[in-house]
């Protein structure tokens, strides 16, 4: 009887340490990593996504790192449609797959596909672009917050552009045909979240923000603040430079704002990561 095959899912908050283990893996079963991280994807964020370094990417083939530009549109739909064909293709040739992010919507999406989601609301866009220019970030997440407050947990709280759309999605009833490749092979899936305790990964955290800033994080934010108004910008890392870049805080400020959101976003992680992957 043909031994069935193995797909991976190394998985966790931001800093608990997929990549490492991924890697070992890899070289264990003799498989490429194909990447579930929706900030890694972009060719142009490198410190500030904890990209895997140029070793690591030598050492191992990887899919969707350095995948898209910050200019070309790039979502959960295009990850889930590209990752499965990927799948489809590489299980032909290897009995093991390793699939390794901290973005639960694509994981959750490869492995289940695609929720029907509504097209487009221009009238609702302009609403909510306007009410954020007004009255803050803050008026968009209680809007979420009161609509789907599961959804409003999960998410990036700090990204606009997300908000907007979760809104738009609750509030339409016309979903759209998504239609995603069915996989090609029978598969088992293995997953592997890694769990830390909260002080040791708000540690890891807070050290490998300190590591970002002695790379050179500011020259990167710095050389990409024409391009904030993107929605791959909308992102932990980068959106607490733009108002030092202006002179509205200090530098001490940036770093304390960058450990908070990342934290609070790793806490978002563990509790998605705990409903979402039982």
């Amino acid at each position: 009887m043909t031994e069935k095959k193995l797909l991976h899912i190394v998985t966790g908050p931001t800093a608990s340490g997929k990549t490492d283990h991924a890697i070992e893996l890899a070289l264990k079963y003799h498989c490429p990593i194909i990447s579930a991280d929706s900030r890694q994807v972009y060719k142009e964020l490198d410190i500030a996504v904890a990209k895997p370094s140029k070793n690591q990417l030598a050492t191992v083939k990887h899919y969707f790192i350095d995948h898209v530009s910050i200019h070309e549109e790039f979502n959960t739909g295009l990850y889930t449609r590209q990752a499965r064909e990927l799948i489809n293709d590489l299980f032909n040739t290897h009995q093991q797959l390793i699939v390794c992010g901290g973005t639960g919507l694509y994981i959750k999406s490869l492995i289940h596909g695609l929720d029907a989601l509504p097209g487009k609301d221009d009238a609702l866009r302009k609403e909510l672009s306007d009410l954020l220019e007004s009255d803050g970030l803050s008026a968009l997440q209680n809007i979420l917050k009161s609509l789907n407050s599961e959804k409003f947990e999960a998410m990036d709280h700090q990204n606009p552009q997300r908000l907007i759309r979760a809104i738009e999605i609750e509030k339409s009833g016309q979903p759209a045909d998504i239609k995603v490749p069915a996989f090609a092979h029978e598969f088992v899936i293995k997953y592997d979240v890694i769990e830390l305790q909260r002080d040791v990964l708000y540690d890891r955290i807070n050290r490998r923000v300190d590591k970002m800033f002695e790379d050179g994080l500011e020259k990167e934010a710095f050389d990409l603040q024409a391009y904030q108004h993107l929605n791959a910008l909308q992102t932990v890392g980068y959106s607490e430079w733009w108002p030092y870049f202006k002179g509205e805080c200090t530098i001490d400020v940036v770093k304390d704002k960058i450990k908070q959101h990342t934290r609070n976003y790793a806490k978002r992680q563990v509790t998605w990561f705990k409903h979402q992957l039982e």
